[in-house]
């Protein structure tokens, strides 16, 4: 019995359509693999808003991270700054209409320039941050307020969430498009630099903008708190500038960082307040609360 296509060209010639069909199917494995890593790549870029975790997925985590992290500082318990963190945080966290377990505490970091809001709404105050915060007379009420505005903000839009998914995706879709570089006939050098070039395009094309998103919500929404809770809204583009000021000359480019530019940042918002006034002038809290979400504890 003649086999197929043996009859045909010189002695081993049958051999080489064997090879193509191997070749064949090894290069469309790879177009699929190629196509899947895309697509990984896509979704991951349009699902900024995407959340695969709940509140109460993220409450052992959230606790856990705030126990941690004031536990590397004094906590402050007493005394006029204490008082003013507690006061301008019942004041935010009651115009955030959000049924977390809101908790608020003083650090005694005079080197940290910093605050944060983990989610379902514990926050810290590092007390460096609150000369930045003075205004020109000297009060750091109004420019506190700008602060834990935005803050509060990333809890309350779940941006700790969403930032997991977003980070849940990237791996994903990296393990993917490794999967697709282990068939190819690359030296282990050619797969590293393309993996380290892949994961620096997805740095800059996917996290840090979607970081950016993030940071430009928590400032619109954290404006509208702060105007809630009765706070002049104009400190805050001043605040932003004080940060620029501060920054000097040592900040990345804006496309590079996860925080917008301080002076663009002040820029913006002092367009928006007008529009902000006009469309808070008339909030009332929502009617049925099950807890005050203006009673802030330690």
């Amino acid at each position: 019995m003649v086999q197929p296509d043996a009859s045909f060209g010189p002695p081993g010639a049958g051999k080489a359509p064997m090879a193509c069909r191997a070749e064949r199917r090894k290069m469309g494995v790879m177009r699929f693999l190629a196509r899947a890593s895309l697509l990984s790549v896509a979704l991951l870029a349009g699902c900024a808003n995407l959340n695969l975790y709940s509140d109460e997925q993220l409450e052992p985590l959230s606790v856990a991270a705030y126990d941690e992290a004031c536990g590397q500082y004094p906590v402050v318990e007493s005394g006029p700054d204490y008082d003013l963190v507690q006061e301008v945080a019942r004041r935010i966290t009651r115009a955030a209409d959000e049924d977390f377990p809101w908790q608020a505490r003083l650090l005694k970091a005079d080197d940290v320039p910093n605050a944060f809001c983990l989610p379902n709404g514990r926050i810290a105050v590092y007390t460096g941050i609150l000369p930045l915060c003075r205004d020109a007379s000297g009060d750091p009420t109004n420019g506190l307020a700008a602060v834990l505005g935005h803050e509060v903000a990333h809890a309350t839009m779940r941006h700790g969430g969403k930032r997991m998914t977003q980070s849940a995706l990237s791996n994903v879709a990296m393990e993917i498009a490794n999967l697709g570089l282990g068939m190819t006939d690359m030296t282990a050098n050619q797969k590293g630099t393309l993996m380290t070039v892949l994961g620096a395009g997805a740095q800059y094309g996917v996290m840090l903008p979607f970081s950016r998103d993030h940071e430009t919500e928590a400032d619109v929404v954290g404006m509208r708190y702060a105007i809630r809770a009765g706070f002049d809204p104009w400190e805050a583009p001043r605040l932003w500038e004080r940060m620029a000021a501060m920054a000097g000359g040592s900040r990345s480019p804006e496309w590079m960082s996860t925080h917008p530019d301080p002076k663009a940042r002040a820029e913006k918002l002092r367009q928006l307040i007008p529009t902000l006034l006009e469309e808070e002038k008339n909030w009332q809290p929502k009617p049925t609360k099950k807890v005050d979400p203006g009673a802030v504890g330690r």
